[in-house]
């Protein structure tokens, strides 16, 4: 998106405490910080003089692609921010405007002082739409734990995971993240799917965490259309992942965020306790998958004698329904036992596959789990 930044005017005033230079190299240097902060999150940035700010808006309006944000600069010891303009109804909504200036100025009401509150621009950035759209949801998140055979509970089914994600979220809007540790085996099938980067992040530099938005994203390695974050190597702390920033960080960039913590009962239901929709996704039977306080509980059907007549059930006849009763889903394992991305991408094609989704969204939106309020999954925090 285009971002348009309306430089401060090059006139005299007080210079900011622990500068020296004259104000068009203060202009500079907001400039140049503003810069940064756009460039961080991946939009495109357009400086215009104060003096030409309403002819270039009008000339980028014209255009395919409006400003979905007008940054107003400040000059030292200006108090104020843009005049208010007419009101052209709702066929040419305004941009917002965003006063900023730099540290150490006199900031009116509203402006950001940068560079001290950059990281906060740069959320701001994230978060930005085009004038002309409907402000978006906040992305949801689940926890999805495992209750099978193998190390991790999900030997039948290991490319379930990445299948929600991909379902829910949708070809690289969603986000698989591996809470199981270095040891765990869903990052081990991952790393070896997904291509190897450069400058991929991982629990590894979790401390020096991107800003939300196109700056996360595409700093993740993908295994086919699912974004994913989780271990890089056996040197990360094991209750890193405990931490509820990175959750914040994950909801504010993708629209489904699928937290996998394999077996781990204990950690699931603390996500449960604190707000996060619960996916429990078991062979047990009802009542075991009932141990927890699942939203959604996903009953795993063994798998079929014939799986070559199986895998073409969807093209012969309908489907046999997916709802095993009124609290469950029913996953057939054959479908998601695979290694490959090219098995799960050709199962998640299926219409069981889109079935299943639909009915995980249904049912977590019967559960208000869908409903605005904690980024997370909506229900309130204890």
């Amino acid at each position: 998106m285009t971002i348009l930044f309306v430089a401060p005017p090059d006139r005299d005033g007080p210079v900011p405490h622990g500068l020296v230079g004259s104000t068009p190299l203060l202009s500079e240097l907001l400039c140049t910080e503003v810069a940064a902060c756009a460039a961080a999150v991946g939009h495109r940035l357009r400086v215009v003089p104060r003096s030409e700010w309403s002819a270039a808006v009008q000339t980028h309006r014209a255009a395919p692609e409006s400003p979905a944000l007008i940054l107003w600069g400040l000059a030292p010891g200006e108090a104020a921010g843009p005049e208010p303009r007419p009101d052209r109804g709702r066929d040419q909504p305004e941009p917002p405007f965003l006063s900023v200036v730099l540290d150490g100025s006199t900031a009116p009401p509203g402006a950001l002082c940068l560079p001290s509150r950059s990281q906060q621009l740069c959320r701001i950035l994230a978060r930005t739409r085009p004038a002309d759209s409907e402000s978006s949801a906040r992305g949801r998140a689940a926890v999805l734990v495992h209750d099978g055979p193998g190390a991790d509970g999900d030997e039948h089914w290991p490319g379930l995971s990445w299948a929600l994600t991909l379902l829910l979220g949708g070809p690289g809007r969603g986000l698989l993240v591996d809470a199981q540790g270095p040891q765990g085996s869903l990052s081990a099938r991952l790393r070896a799917l997904a291509p190897p980067g450069d400058r991929c992040v991982s629990w590894d530099g979790m401390q020096d965490l991107p800003v939300p938005g196109p700056a996360l994203a595409s700093h993740l390695p993908g295994a086919g259309g699912v974004r994913w974050w989780g271990w890089a190597s056996s040197t990360s702390a094991g209750d890193a992942w405990t931490g509820e920033d990175w959750v914040q960080v994950a909801v504010e960039t993708f629209p489904w965020t699928v937290v996998d913590v394999g077996k781990d009962q204990d950690r699931a239901r603390d996500w449960a306790e604190r707000g996060m929709a619960l996916l429990v996704c078991t062979d047990r039977g009802p009542a075991a998958g009932r141990q927890l306080p699942a939203d959604v509980l996903l009953q795993v059907t063994p798998r079929q004698p014939t799986r070559h007549a199986s895998r073409h059930r969807d093209a012969r006849r309908e489907p046999a329904p997916t709802r095993e009763s009124a609290g469950s889903v029913r996953v057939d394992a054959q479908d998601w036992d695979g290694t490959s991305l090219a098995s799960w991408d050709r199962s998640s094609r299926r219409a069981s596959a889109r079935r299943l989704a639909a009915e995980i969204e249904l049912r977590l939106d019967g559960a208000g789990t869908l409903e605005p309020g904690w980024p997370v999954a909506g229900r309130a925090l204890r």
